[in-house]
């Protein structure tokens, strides 16, 4: 009695070892797919952005300007100019026709930096401005690489509200990397991938004990 009660117990250990391997295998993050997601939008400056600036004749005002909560920028002599949704061409001509009133034909370098975020499975999570140009792999290589155990079939790009689930090898081979092209106020998660290598030997370790106990207490 106690030896047939005790081999259904370790068939039912066994059983749960099965189990968690196929819940591992299985399941995934719901999200918008890849396919679904618009090219980002022409760089327009939003709050977070970067602002980089250059006086070709007044190196004293040349500088990185943080554009606030507001949409704002501050800089000198002119203390605070509106720069929300306008591109790096606009800000230049707006800059140049404001410091018109005290430098006769101001020569002017305007950059955008987009804001965004990267956290999860990477070497270096935190926020970034990046070139508008850049893509999810620039910033990547920026934050110094995904960690070992990054999911890569299901990272999260967050953008305007929305959450697109991203395989990025299927992305490369398929050379979408166009679409993922970042813009401003993008998040973007990597997540941990929950079956690795070390629980597959794990779980297969556990079952391959318990199916022993079970043909010693059979015998």
């Amino acid at each position: 009695m106690m030896r047939s009660y005790g081999v259904r117990i370790l068939r039912r250990s066994a059983s749960c070892a099965a189990f968690f391997m196929l819940a591992a295998c299985g399941g995934s993050k719901t999200g918008v797919p890849l396919s679904e997601m618009q090219p980002a939008q022409t760089s327009t400056v939003q709050p977070g952005d970067v602002i980089d600036i250059e006086f070709w004749q007044q190196a004293e005002l040349s500088g990185d300007r943080l554009v606030d909560e507001s949409g704002l920028i501050h800089l000198p002599l002119l203390r605070s100019v509106e720069v929300i949704g306008l591109g790096s061409e606009e800000i230049r001509e707006k800059l140049t026709e404001l410091y018109s009133q005290y430098y006769a034909d101001p020569l002017i370098v305007v950059r955008v930096r987009l804001g965004v975020s990267v956290t999860g499975e990477i070497r270096s999570p935190g926020r970034y401005t990046v070139d508008p140009a850049f893509n999810v792999l620039d910033l990547f290589g920026q934050a110094s690489g995904l960690t070992y155990e990054a999911n890569r079939e299901e990272i999260e790009l967050n953008r305007n509200g929305r959450r697109y689930i991203v395989n990025l090898d299927d992305a490369l081979l398929h050379t979408q990397m166009d679409k993922l092209r970042l813009q401003s106020g993008d998040w973007i998660y990597i997540p941990r991938r929950f079956w690795t290598l070390q629980r597959t030997l794990t779980y297969a370790t556990m079952a391959v004990l318990v199916m022993s106990m079970i043909t010693f207490f059979q015998n």
